[in-house]
């Protein structure tokens, strides 16, 4: 129900959850479980298969998949297109194909086609908010006092309005990208906030509508109201970026992947990935997603998340884009307030651990609180939610628990969910560039501020639940400094080695940090070492080092606690050594007649001078005459033909330096002393004994003359004795070999 002036709506909001020959291969689908859209699915191609590409081929290699459509993700970005290329975007392309179809058999036959190098599935993207009954006017998530009749704490809202007075309220040289269904543009409180669609404007990514036309949503209108809505117009509700002036502060720039055309408020596709693109390519250098992937259960998020976060996707190239690209033109210069772009997510509402895209690291998820300072009980938690901010209760009894902000259907609405959590984020984070942004300012200066800034320890949290980050601080975030007394910080850490890794090792190392309890400054650490990541608490720090993803060589890591102590931590990756070869296998004799395999214990033939545990590669050249199988360091060679193959089994470490060793194979009847071969013969007979011996051997012909012998012929299993025929005629002969008496038939 909604009603007049301030009228109120409870959005239901569906938790959404996530969805090489390869070099990482591509996440196995499951038919039941995984919420994808039918009948879609998206390629990354190598390079040399995107600049080689051709429509009509690619149809053709697909015709029994049903293939309808294959077009990029990405479309020629003009001025961007080198941007685009360099990042690797011109190598999706988005599939469409019969939706009768199991994705199983969609991943296999796309895998299947060279030049594929990974395959994924577009999952179903739900918004994330609860549709509240409408009932009271007060934003309370800017300034509460305690004082409305409910659940109300004073001090518990994003302390905004010092900044209002201070600072700013918005500057319109600031893009916010809001990526949700489309924000009214004719909204009385939005009027020339929202960018027109067209050009470096708002753009629609739905099927059915033209680009440039922004189908209004009450959800995006809610979401950017909470960021940009007009202050001192004496209309409506503020926005927490919308100015002063009554004109207006941020812009914001509707990018259109929902429409409420939809009947479930769900959608999927590649609608986003191109949002987010767009968006950096046009000006906007913060992006707001109250959205995420469909799960269906706890467990269901964490594979969902895990999956995202270990395998490629349109998505998680576009976020990346966002963030190394908004802010600068095609050639890399800061041309925005602010040089790189932050992506903010919604954590999601179903009480889950896991969430994708927003357990991303590289994005900042957004948990929800109430008013009465509890963090809410649907909010999403876990280490990897960043930072908590308003996003109201689904209490039935007081609806002005709810947020309050404009809306499509009716002009002001309340939703709750973390969907509204997220804007208010970004609303800080605009607030934070229109005032200090400018040549030199990063989004990495942001985040300190914005992260930073935020107050521990105020949010209580359900029995159970731990978050990453602190309460949205608006003045915080603006006033942050270090702060405190470097004589007071101290670091221990109870590792006690010699801080040298062997170049395939993975190490975890936790430092606990004393005299930072009271002022809770930001730590963080910074380390010249990709293969370095960290986990940061006011009080805790583990790193964790892949030496597999960093070359060999001495490295830093600095943990440091605002600005006021730091500890450096120098550490060595070792060189990588070889595998080497211990000993020879010797040429083997398999039986073909039997179904017994030979095994080795490859432990005995190879040794890596690391300790490593080695993969292998087994190949047999020549004639098949076996069928090689490795489990753990056990080689199986299951006996398949008669013939000489030659064996080559190749030891690998995890930095792939290998040692080989090759042996020859013979498939035979070992059940025969003797193989006489080929019968018929063309030109040479070939006599091999089962092992090494010195043969007496005499042939006749079929009239009982001898034409060919030999006493004391050396043979053996890989070395047969070769009599030439070439210039005997056709005809019947008789062989003898000992007292053993073989009829051979040459034509």
């Amino acid at each position: 129900m909604k009603r007049p002036l301030i009228a109120f709506a409870l959005l239901l909001c569906v938790l959404a959850g996530c969805s090489r020959q390869s070099l990482t291969p591509s996440p196995r689908v499951e038919e039941n479980h995984v919420r994808v859209l039918p009948g879609r699915a998206e390629i990354l191609l190598t390079e040399q298969a995107a600049e080689t590409f051709r429509t009509e081929r690619f149809l053709g290699q697909t015709a029994p998949l049903g293939v309808l459509s294959v077009e990029r993700v990405f479309p020629d970005a003009g001025e961007f297109e080198a941007r685009h290329r360099a990042a690797g975007l011109h190598r999706w392309y988005r599939v469409r194909y019969d939706t009768g179809v199991p994705l199983t058999r969609a991943q296999a036959g796309l895998e299947s086609i060279e030049g594929v190098e990974s395959v994924s599935f577009p999952r179903r993207k739900a918004r994330r908010s609860y549709f509240n009954d409408p009932l009271a006017k007060y934003q309370w998530h800017y300034a509460n006092d305690g004082t409305l009749d409910g659940n109300f704490k004073k001090g518990i809202d994003i302390n905004v309005e010092p900044v209002w007075r201070e600072f700013t309220a918005g500057s319109s040289e600031v893009v916010v990208a809001v990526i949700d269904g489309g924000i009214q543009i004719g909204h009385e409180d939005l009027k020339g906030v929202v960018l027109a669609g067209g050009a470096r404007g708002s753009r629609c990514f739905v099927g059915g509508y033209e680009a440039d036309e922004i189908p209004a949503d009450d959800h995006g209108t809610h979401v950017g109201g909470t960021i940009g809505a007009i202050n001192n117009n004496k209309i409506g509700l503020c926005g927490i970026a919308g100015g002063k002036d009554g004109r207006g502060g941020v812009r914001l720039m509707s990018c259109v992947i929902f429409s409420d055309d939809e009947d479930d408020e769900e959608s999927g596709g590649d609608e986003d990935a191109q949002a987010l693109v767009w968006a950096a390519d046009n000006g906007a250098v913060i992006a707001n997603n109250s959205w995420g992937y469909v799960a269906e259960s706890d467990r269901d998020a964490a594979r969902i998340a895990r999956e995202f976060l270990a395998y490629d996707s349109p998505t998680k190239d576009a976020i990346d884009y966002f963030i190394d690209h908004a802010g600068t033109d095609a050639s890399g210069k800061q041309t925005g307030p602010m040089k790189g772009g932050v992506v903010f997510f919604a954590s999601g509402n179903d009480a889950f651990t896991h969430d994708a895209p927003s357990e991303y690291e590289r994005v900042i998820a957004v948990g929800a609180f109430e008013p009465d300072g509890r963090m809410a009980e649907y909010s999403n938690y876990g280490p990897w939610v960043d930072i908590l901010a308003p996003g109201g209760s689904d209490s039935d009894d007081y609806y002005e628990e709810g947020i309050a902000s404009t809306g499509a259907s009716d002009p002001y609405i309340y939703f709750t969910g973390t969907s509204m959590a997220c804007p208010h984020v970004s609303g800080v984070a605009a607030l934070l560039v229109s005032h200090f942004g400018g040549p030199g300012f990063t989004n990495e200066d942001l985040l300190e501020m914005l992260l930073g800034g935020a107050r521990q320890g105020v949010i209580r949290m359900p029995s159970g639940r731990t978050v990453g980050g602190g309460m949205l601080d608006a003045y915080g975030a603006f006033t942050y400094k270090s702060g405190g007394d470097p004589d007071e910080i101290r670091f221990s850490t109870d590792y006690t080695g010699d801080y040298r890794f062997k170049s395939h090792e993975s190490v975890t190392l936790d430092w606990t940090i004393i005299g930072n309890e009271k002022a809770r400054l930001q730590v963080s650490v910074d380390s010249d070492c990709p293969g370095l990541t960290s986990d940061c608490s006011a009080n805790q720090v583990r790193m964790k080092i892949n030496a597999l993803q960093a070359d060999p060589g001495d490295y830093l890591a600095t943990i440091r606690v605002g600005n006021t102590a730091s500890q450096d931590v120098p550490f060595t990756i070792l060189e990588n050594h070889a595998p080497t070869r211990i000993a020879r296998f010797g040429d083997q004799i398999i039986n073909v007649a039997s179904n017994a395999p030979l095994s080795f214990n490859l432990d005995d033939y190879f040794s890596d001078p690391d300790g490593e545990t080695l993969a292998y590669r087994v190949v047999i050249s020549g004639e098949e005459v076996a069928v090689p199988s490795v489990s753990g360091s056990t080689l199986s060679l299951s006996p398949a033909e008669y013939g000489l193959g030659e064996v080559t089994v190749t030891a690998y470490d995890a930095r792939r330096a290998s040692a080989s060793s090759t042996f020859l194979l013979l498939g035979r009847n070992a059940y025969q002393d003797l193989d006489v071969y080929p019968n018929p013969v063309t030109d040479y007979l070939y006599i091999r004994p089962s092992q090494d011996k010195t043969l007496d051997i005499t042939l006749y012909n079929l009239a009982g003359a001898k034409i060919w012998s030999a006493n004391g012929a050396s043979a053996g299993p890989f070395e047969p004795l070769a009599i030439d025929l070439r210039n005997q005629p056709g005809g019947t002969y008789s062989l003898l070999v000992g007292d053993r008496r073989y009829t051979i038939v040459k034509k």
